[in-house]
C-alpha cells in the first residue's frame, strides 16, 4: 500500500471513531427511555451498521485493504470524542439555545 494511501485510511479511521463517537452518544439519548430488550437490539443494529459503513468506506478507499491499526485509530478517534465531548462541548449550554 502507498504510503499517501495508507496516511489517508489512517485519517479516515481516526476522523469515523470520532464521527462514531457522537452518533453512539446520540444513539443512548434516542432509546433512553425504550424497554430494555428494545435498547439491546437498536444497539445491535446500529454497531452492525457502522461497521457495515466502515467496511464499505475501506473498500471504497482501498479495495478492502487494512490492518489492526487501522482499527486502533477508530478507538484512538472515539476516546479523542470522548475527550472532546467532556472538556470542549461540555461548556455550552444547549439548553439555552433550544
Amino acid at each position: 500500500m502507498a504510503s499517501n494511501l495508507q496516511l489517508i485510511s489512517f485519517l479516515v479511521s481516526f476522523f469515523y471513531g470520532i464521527l462514531f463517537y457522537f452518533l453512539t452518544e446520540l444513539n443512548f439519548k434516542l432509546i433512553k427511555d425504550l424497554k430494555l430488550i428494545i435498547k439491546h437490539l437498536l444497539t445491535f443494529i446500529y454497531v452492525l451498521d457502522m461497521t457495515i459503513i466502515y467496511v464499505i468506506i475501506f473498500y471504497k478507499l482501498n479495495h478492502g485493504y487494512f490492518h489492526i491499526y487501522f482499527i486502533m485509530m477508530v478507538i484512538i478517534g472515539f476516546i479523542m470524542g470522548y475527550f472532546l465531548n467532556r472538556k470542549l462541548l461540555s461548556k455550552i449550554r444547549v439548553k439555552r439555545h433550544f
